[in-house]
């Protein structure tokens, strides 16, 4: 089976902008996907998945830091890209504080944005079976429907438990650091204290494990971080 590429979300409320997003990206071979605010990028993502996000940081409505945030938080495996008219550098490391993985300031080639956007999509492409339901013992894990099922009881994963298997179970058995799951699933503005992670494990362990106390699946790593053990 192929792996899929996922569509491109633009958030830009430019209708003549937009409009020429989408039709030089759909004219080489790239899906996307529009909305003109942070609520209606809510709500498309609520029923599309998609690759990743391109914000234009001038919509109305909150700063774009904010923006990036809201993002960030709701979305934390979701790479997003903020374009905007600022130059300055304090602008740009404000947007990589609130979670931003690239910058592009305008004006570009929307052939540049083209082959960042494949470049970033190549990297991120999502294999078939990379959120295919699995076990852990008698407990089914869906990551694709964010919910875990333990003896006929449907659980919902809540977004940063979702995040954290996720990047548990991309690492096949792999110990994954504390910073690491900071940085990919709380973003780079969350304040570095891996008790925040160290929370969050608790709380899956409970989900998951038949004695949270004694982990077979959830498992620590020394002072490294912890590993998803799926044997």
């Amino acid at each position: 089976m192929v792996a899929t590429i996922l569509p491109v979300l633009l958030i830009e409320n430019d209708d003549r902008l937009r409009r020429s997003f989408l039709d030089y990206f759909r004219r080489h071979g790239l899906s996307i996907v529009e909305a003109v605010d942070i609520d209606d990028a809510e709500a498309v993502l609520s029923k599309t998945r998609v690759g990743m996000a391109i914000l234009d940081g001038d919509i109305p409505g909150p700063d774009s830091a904010l923006s990036c945030h809201r993002l960030r938080s709701a979305h934390p495996m979701l790479p997003i890209v903020l374009m905007t008219n600022r130059a300055d550098l304090d602008s740009q490391l404000k947007g990589f504080t609130f979670g931003i993985d690239d910058y592009w300031q305008k004006p570009f080639p929307l052939s540049l944005a083209v082959a960042k956007s494949r470049a970033l999509l190549r990297r991120l492409t999502v294999q078939p079976n990379s959120l295919d339901p699995f076990y852990l013992g008698s407990t089914l894990v869906d990551l694709h429907k964010r919910v875990i099922v333990r003896r006929g009881t449907v659980i919902p994963l809540k977004s940063k438990e979702h995040g954290i298997l996720q990047i548990l179970s991309a690492a096949e058995s792999g110990p994954v650091r504390r910073d690491a799951l900071l940085a990919s699933v709380w973003g780079y503005n969350s304040v570095p204290v891996t008790r925040t992670v160290d929370n969050y494990i608790v709380s899956l362990r409970q989900k998951i494990e038949e004695d949270p106390r004694n982990p077979c699946y959830l498992i620590t790593v020394g002072r490294v971080g912890y590993r998803l053990n799926r044997d």
